[in-house]
């Protein structure tokens, strides 16, 4: 975990948070870096788009008054505070720009706190832009996660037949094979930092497909490097070392006999890395979904020739690729006691940047106040 440097970092952090963007907005921010900024209604901008907060339910009115200011966290943190009241609840958005390397991002707390002495129900859903995709504990726009979620929430997503569900990112032209082949073996998704790779495809509950996994091989030049766990619904999984089994910039296919086993009308796929791999990165370049019955010629398979065949045929990573979901709401349903509170926590990523997923990283909230607070006083204690 690196953070920034501490000398020039402090005095012009606190200049730049200090500043206010408006009447109704506060900035956020870095040196050298373009700042974020915190509006009155409770909505919190970037380079991307906002992320905006609205809280529904029972005796909660649909809107109410807005304010927006400066705080200091900890003694020493700028930070940008928006608090609404909506009826019995007060909605407040508290946000300060972390030190992590290389560029930073927002952390951003909500916290819905009852005021009238009796429990609530409420949901608090969260505004996204257009485009948006949300994922396990993630949100992305154009291949970017510009929003992790620390603690899941509800998703209601309207779903696709078929399509990826997970937070691998897809990799187009990162493929070099050295034979005629399938055009869809220069693409990818990648899973990376360990992410597992998720595919679910609509079939006649408990119906049965022949699927069809196809890989290769071109960043590592040995085997041993990346060894991967393929799993498909109703085969046995297979573990595969792409370079040791076809040969480096070589695609090969793996064949599954597949069944809808839990009977919910998919056919679950993934990729994941094996334990023992020191490549912890899967990777997909094609898959497709036959009948269960058909005759099938590996070789034609690769070559693209049995394309047509196929009930699904995805160029993993690219263009003929797509995500489950159409599209989402994300929501959190909270059960707040009388006078208590809930709070919720979220890395968004500012201008410029990215975020990491939950599961991948060991920054925490409390972690990133604490850089915060040794880079501010280490440049306080050095200014003096």
């Amino acid at each position: 975990m690196k953070i920034f440097s501490r000398a020039v970092f402090a005095v012009v952090f606190v200049a730049l948070c200090a500043g206010a963007f408006g009447e109704d907005s506060v900035q956020i921010g870095l040196p050298g870096f373009q700042p974020s900024r915190i509006e009155a209604s409770g909505k919190l901008v970037e380079d991307w788009g906002s992320v905006a907060f609205v809280l529904s339910g029972e005796g909660i009115p649909a809107e109410g008054a807005g304010s927006v200011q400066r705080v200091v966290l900890d003694g020493i943190i700028p930070a940008a505070q928006a608090r609404i009241q909506r009826g019995p609840l007060v909605l407040t958005l508290t946000a300060f720009r972390a030190p992590a390397w290389p560029s930073g991002f927002d952390v951003l707390t909500v916290r819905v706190e009852e005021t009238s002495g009796h429990q609530r129900k409420a949901t608090l859903a969260v505004g996204l832009p257009d485009g948006a995709v949300v994922g396990r504990q993630s949100v992305r726009i154009g291949g970017r996660t510009v929003l992790s979620l620390l603690e899941p929430p509800t998703v209601k997503q309207e779903k696709r037949d078929w399509g990826y569900d997970d937070e691998a990112q897809s990799l187009p032209g990162w493929g070099t094979p050295e034979v005629e082949c399938d055009p869809a073996f220069r693409n990818i998704r990648a899973g990376l930092g360990g992410v597992p790779i998720f595919y679910h495809f609509a079939v006649e509950k408990g119906g049965s497909a022949q699927v069809v996994l196809g890989l290769m091989e071109s960043f590592h030049a040995t085997s041993g490097q990346r060894i991967q766990v393929c799993k498909v619904e109703g085969a046995p999984p297979v573990e595969v070392d792409p370079i040791a089994r076809w040969g480096r910039n070589r695609p090969g296919v793996l064949v599954f006999n597949a069944r809808d086993e839990n009977n919910d009308g998919f056919l679950d796929v993934s990729i994941l890395p094996a334990a023992h791999s020191p490549d912890q990165n899967p990777i997909l370049n094609v898959l497709w979904i036959f009948p269960p019955n058909i005759g099938l010629n590996p070789e034609q398979v690769i070559a693209g020739r049995m394309n047509q065949a196929a009930l699904r045929y995805v160029d993993v990573g690219g263009q003929r690729d797509q995500s489950i979901y159409l599209s989402g709401r994300l929501e959190y349903e909270l059960d707040i006691p009388a006078n208590g509170f809930k709070e919720l926590n979220f890395f968004v990523a500012s201008p410029g940047a990215s975020v990491p997923l939950p599961e991948r990283t060991a920054w925490t909230v409390a972690s990133l106040r604490k850089a915060a607070r040794e880079v501010l006083s280490a440049g306080a204690a050095k200014e003096r």
